[in-house]
């Protein structure tokens, strides 16, 4: 599994968790994360009561509020305002008319489940304008930040993947992982890139590098597949292309092994398919099987191709030459 993995299927832990179980995960990870940064992360226990605090960076006096209701109402935005309001004024009462908390706040974090969907707009620029309604009454600078599940991709990024596991165990994930779903997902990153660069090779006329071809003219032959061979032969023409992004996405540090997740996936799609078909229809079939969970699929079908016949040129897929013909 690679960094990728872990911090999707986080995500998706918490878009579909809602009111103390999202609060509770939020604070497992925040506490892993600040640990990592070798700081000291405190969640004050809401049971008997939190100050409106629901978790707090000790050394960077940065507080964090947490929003997450059961369900998403017609009034959610209205409710999700007059919460940041209600309990960043009381925070802040607390902290420096009682000298709670360390009696100083730096930063005010409030994160909203919003689910599936994005934040609600703020167009009359509330909360920018309670910041500073605040600020004017307590004589201090603060910053705000509101944002929701998305913060934590930045941070869960940052980290190893060894406390990305931790994690996703302490969430009861790990072992729900669906790594097909994924490879997909991979799959259809690795294409657009592709597809991006085939555009450019062609538009800009970007000039070829020399590509080593490794199968013989003979296994297009050999797998029945003559009536692909011009399409096959042209494709294996300009397989520099892949070449190039195998290396541009092998720099992505949150993937270990993209290309070779991408490479096991049309395999495993192969293998499969090789049970009922053949020759030129096996050919097709693979590649509409390939994108078929894709929303739009003609831009793909051309850079699908280009894989499929890196493999296809690299032996790992159809039935290759026993031994080279004169």
């Amino acid at each position: 599994m690679d960094k990728s993995d872990y911090i999707e299927a986080i995500l998706l832990e918490l878009k579909s968790t809602t009111d103390i179980n999202f609060q509770n995960k939020v604070g497992d990870i925040l506490a892993k994360y600040y640990a990592f940064c070798n700081k000291t992360y405190e969640m004050p226990n809401s049971s008997g009561g939190d100050d409106k605090n629901d978790g707090w960076v000790v050394e960077d006096q940065i507080f964090y509020q947490i929003f997450a209701p059961q369900q998403r109402k017609d009034s959610f935005r209205k409710d999700m305002k007059e919460k940041f309001s209600s309990d960043f004024s009381k925070l802040l009462k607390l902290i420096y008319i009682e000298n709670k908390w360390g009696g100083k706040l730096r930063k005010f974090i409030y994160i909203v489940n919003t689910i599936d969907r994005n934040l609600p707009h703020d167009s009359e620029r509330h909360y920018e304008n309670e910041c500073e309604k605040l600020e004017n009454i307590y004589g201090e600078n603060f910053e705000y930040e509101v944002t929701n599940v998305t913060y934590f991709r930045k941070i869960l990024e940052e980290m190893n993947i060894e406390n990305l596991r931790s994690i996703s165990s302490i969430l009861r994930i790990k072992s729900i992982i669906d790594y097909n779903a994924l490879s997909a997902k991979t799959m259809y990153e690795v294409i657009d890139v592709l597809s991006g660069m085939i555009h450019e090779k062609v538009i800009l006329k970007v000039t070829s590098e020399d590509y080593n071809r490794i199968s013989s003219v003979h296994k297009i032959g050999l797998n029945n597949l003559d009536e692909k061979r011009e399409e096959i032969e042209g494709m294996i023409n300009q397989l520099d292309v892949v070449e190039q992004m195998i290396s541009s996405i092998n720099q992505d540090l949150l993937y270990n092994n993209k290309f070779n997740r991408v490479k096991d996936f049309i395999i495993s799609t192969y293998i499969s398919l090789a049970e009922t078909n053949s020759g030129s229809k096996l050919y097709d079939r693979l590649i509409s099987d390939i994108i078929e969970y894709a929303e739009f699929k003609q831009g793909l079908i051309f850079p699908c191709k280009m894989l499929v016949i890196y493999i296809f040129d690299h032996c790992d897929i159809f039935e290759k030459e026993e031994m080279e013909v004169i």
